[in-house]
């Protein structure tokens, strides 16, 4: 698969392919404008690449309506500006829209797949709460729930443990395996080494303009990989089990 843009000479992702079973994880690692953002928004449909095609099964992402794909996959993005004062429910249950006859009213089931998606994220209490009064982490997990509420077979994270203290990241990622355990597919971007090796089992190395690397954590997670990519010098240290990547070593 290949995309560039419009005003573009050359490509921004090249030649990229990419296997993923049902119940495994991928990590995107890259920076910026590396095209990390825009990989996930092609694998969501809301792009189409200039070659190349995104199945899900036998099925061309490309030729699905926007209701299979809203059943199919959910999205947490880096940031989303909310332009009406949703209370945190509220905003949650639009996660349930591609489950709804058009112009239908979110029911009683609804309502309760979006509680339990904020209990599931551990912010029940601020179910009432508006929106636009959360903090960045607060908003942060709001957005992680409203993607459960759509019951994704795969779910796609632009930077999952942004804006989380230790406590709430660490509540994340256990999440996050536990997703992967009842065999929904994770495609996350990240910056953050730990977060990779301790979710993923598949690793995709982004270069502006070049053709992405794709490989286990064990074998991509290497200081000359690190450096090829980011442009500058790394190390790489475990501690307890996990990896710790010193920059500019």
């Amino acid at each position: 698969m290949t995309f560039a843009w419009p005003e573009s000479d050359s490509p921004l992702i090249r030649s990229c392919s990419l296997s993923l079973p049902s119940g495994r994880t991928a990590a995107i690692l890259g920076p910026n404008g590396s095209g990390k953002t825009t990989l996930l928004e092609i694998i969501l449909g809301w792009r189409r690449p200039g070659s190349g095609q995104v199945l899900i099964g036998n099925a061309d992402v490309s030729g699905m309506s926007a209701v299979e794909r809203g059943r199919s996959m959910a999205l947490v993005p880096q940031d989303e500006r909310i332009p009406f004062a949703y209370s945190a429910l509220e905003y949650v249950m639009l996660g349930r829209a591609p489950h709804l006859p058009p112009l239908a009213a979110p029911g009683i089931r609804d309502r309760a797949i979006g509680l339990e998606s904020l209990e599931r994220v551990g912010v029940a209490s601020l179910a009432g709460r508006p929106v636009m009064k959360l903090s960045g982490g607060e908003l942060r997990l709001v957005l992680i729930a409203r993607a459960l509420a759509q019951e994704p077979r795969i779910l796609l994270l632009d930077e999952p443990a942004n804006h989380l203290d230790p406590a709430n990241r660490e509540r994340v990622l256990n999440m996050l395996r536990s997703l992967r355990d009842e065999g929904i597919t994770l495609v996350l971007s990240s910056h953050e080494p730990d977060v990779v090796s301790r979710l993923s089992d598949t690793l995709v190395m982004m270069r502006k303009g070049g053709t992405p690397e794709s490989g286990s954590v064990d074998r991509m997670m290497r200081p000359d990989k690190l450096r090829d990519v980011y442009g500058v010098g790394a190390k790489i240290a475990e501690i307890e089990g996990r990896r710790v990547i010193l920059w500019g070593s």
